[in-house]
C-alpha cells in the first residue's frame, strides 16, 4: 500500500489505472471498497485521491510549501473518489480521469495494524494490544485486568493525557500535531479538505473507536475532515468519536453520545 516505494502493488496501481483497468489483490480491493464506502457516506471528506494535493503542499516528500490559488485550482479537479471505478466481479480498479493518485495513509496504518492482530491470533494469542503512530488495537485483556487502558495525547505536547478503557475494539486519533508546518506563525496541518484543498482549521484532534483499526483510522480522518458540529449532528448515535480542541492553551472536548 505504500506509495513511496515503485514496486508496491499501488503504486503499479496509481501508474496504469487510467489506462486500463487493474486486477488487483483481494486485500487491496478490500482496503479501496472500505475507503470508497466511507468516502460516500462523508459525502467526500474521506477521499483517497488526496494525493495531488498532498503533493501539491509538499507532506508526501516532506518538502512543506504554500501552493497558490492558482495551482489549487488546477489541483483540486485531480481529486474525487468518484473517479475510481471498482468491479467487483473481476476485482478491478480503473481511474475514469487522468491524473489521478490513490494515497491510503487515512487508512493504511489502521489496515496494518488488523492484519498484525489477524496474525497474532492464527498463532494462538488471545490478549494482545497492536499499535502503529496514532492508531491501535486490542484484543482479550491484560493479565488481572478487566480491559486494556489506552492514554490519548496532549496535541499540546505538555504531558496532560486522558486515559480511557478499551477492550476488543480499535482506537485512533487523527490530529493536527504530529504532521505540520508552520509560515507565520500559523499552522498548516497535513489533513487536507479534499473539497477546497486547504489543511483543516479549528480542531486539534479527533479520536474514534471501532471493532476494526481500518475503520477507526479511515472515520478519525474523515471526522475531523466532516467537521464537528455536522459529525455529530449525522454521525453523533451512529459512531463513538470525540474532538479535541485546543483554544488559547486549553483543552476543550466535544465527545459523541457512546465515547467513554
Amino acid at each position: 500500500m505504500s506509495i513511496h516505494r515503485e514496486d508496491s502493488e499501488l503504486a503499479r496501481l496509481n501508474a496504469s489505472a487510467a489506462t486500463n483497468a487493474v486486477i488487483v489483490s483481494p486485500e487491496l480491493f478490500a482496503v479501496l471498497q472500505l475507503a470508497q464506502n466511507i468516502g460516500v457516506q462523508t459525502d467526500g471528506a474521506f477521499d483517497i485521491t488526496i494525493r495531488p494535493l498532498a503533493e501539491l503542499w509538499g507532506f508526501i516528500w516532506k518538502q512543506h510549501r504554500l501552493p497558490t490559488s492558482e495551482e489549487l485550482e488546477r489541483t483540486l479537479p485531480l481529486v474525487n473518489f468518484r473517479y475510481i471505478q471498482l468491479d467487483p466481479a473481476q476485482r478491478t480498479v480503473r481511474f475514469l480521469k487522468s491524473g489521478l493518485s490513490i494515497d491510503l495513509g487515512g487508512i493504511g496504518k489502521g489496515v496494518a495494524v488488523d492484519w498484525a492482530i489477524a496474525t497474532l491470533q492464527s498463532l494462538g494469542v488471545t490478549n494482545a494490544m497492536v499499535k502503529a503512530g496514532g492508531d491501535l488495537r486490542v484484543i482479550g485483556v491484560p493479565p488481572g485486568e478487566k480491559h486494556w487502558t489506552v492514554q490519548l495525547e496532549d496535541p499540546r505536547k505538555k504531558g496532560e493525557r486522558m486515559s480511557i478503557p478499551l477492550r476488543a475494539a480499535a482506537l485512533s486519533t487523527s490530529g493536527n500535531y504530529e504532521n505540520f508546518f508552520e509560515v507565520n506563525g500559523r499552522r498548516y496541518s497535513h489533513i487536507l479538505n479534499p473539497r477546497i484543498g486547504l489543511p483543516v482549521e479549528g480542531v486539534a484532534a479527533c479520536t474514534v473507536i471501532a471493532p476494526t483499526c481500518a475503520v477507526s483510522d479511515a472515520w478519525a480522518t474523515a471526522l475531523i475532515v466532516y467537521g464537528m458540529e455536522r459529525s455529530l449532528l449525522d454521525f453523533g448515535t451512529q459512531r463513538t468519536f470525540r474532538f479535541t480542541t485546543v483554544t488559547n492553551g486549553v483543552l476543550g472536548y466535544l465527545p459523541s453520545a457512546r465515547f467513554p
